[in-house]
């Protein structure tokens, strides 16, 4: 029987799905990457040769196919956990997530957890929060999360093209500063912990919780 350890993805991005080049990761596995290098997990992988599953934001809430993405997973024995992330642009994060997490109870007992995260605006929000440590000397002077098209900023600022650049940038990115000012990828860090702790005590989750 196959060891579960591999935390597979869903995502919305095409920057988060796409490799860059054959010698780079798209952002997702990047961005999960570091993350479990600083918690210190070496018993979860994000998989080499299997690429982030995606689908268009429509298709996470219209149809079935969302259901059938997280069936799909089934067939995955190694399949530890798998992480939800698309951006909400201007949609209600909480109502989005509670909309998926409903669905995803409805598929049935998972052999694997699942980990809903809604990025408050999009990913590249993320960078904002963290600019100066991706273009020195350039600290971002607002919310990050306020802004709409925050892709279309940096193009305008700096020349950033989604897939060119979300995984360069990823490897960049402070997760530190990131987290004091973005709340949803403090949500995104969260649910990584939460994803770690339930492999260690050998439970299937699916989270966030709405008790």
């Amino acid at each position: 029987m196959a060891t579960r350890n591999k935390i597979y993805t869903i995502v919305e991005g095409h920057g988060e799905a796409n490799q860059p080049s054959a010698a780079e990761k798209p952002a997702i596995v990047v961005l999960i990457n570091r993350l479990l290098r600083k918690l210190q997990c070496q018993t979860l992988f994000v998989p080499e040769k299997i690429p982030p599953f995606r689908l268009t934001y429509s298709q996470f809430f219209h149809g079935e196919k969302f259901e059938n993405a997280i069936r799909f997973h089934l067939k995955y024995p190694d399949c530890a956990a798998l992480l939800v992330l698309l951006d909400m642009d201007d949609d209600c994060p909480k109502a989005k997530a509670f909309n998926l997490i409903a669905r995803i109870r409805s598929v049935g007992t998972l052999p694997f957890s699942v980990a809903v995260v809604c990025a408050k605006r999009e990913y590249e929000a993320w960078f904002l929060a963290s600019l100066e440590s991706i273009h020195p000397e350039h600290r971002y002077p607002n919310e990050p999360e306020a802004l709409r098209d925050a892709k279309g900023w940096l193009k305008k600022q700096f020349g950033y093209r989604q897939i060119r650049n979300q995984s360069a940038y990823t490897a960049k990115l402070d997760i530190e500063l990131a987290q004091t000012r973005s709340r949803s990828f403090r949500r995104l860090c969260h649910a990584i912990e939460e994803i770690v702790m339930s492999a260690e005590y050998g439970q299937c989750i699916v989270t966030p919780t709405f008790e």
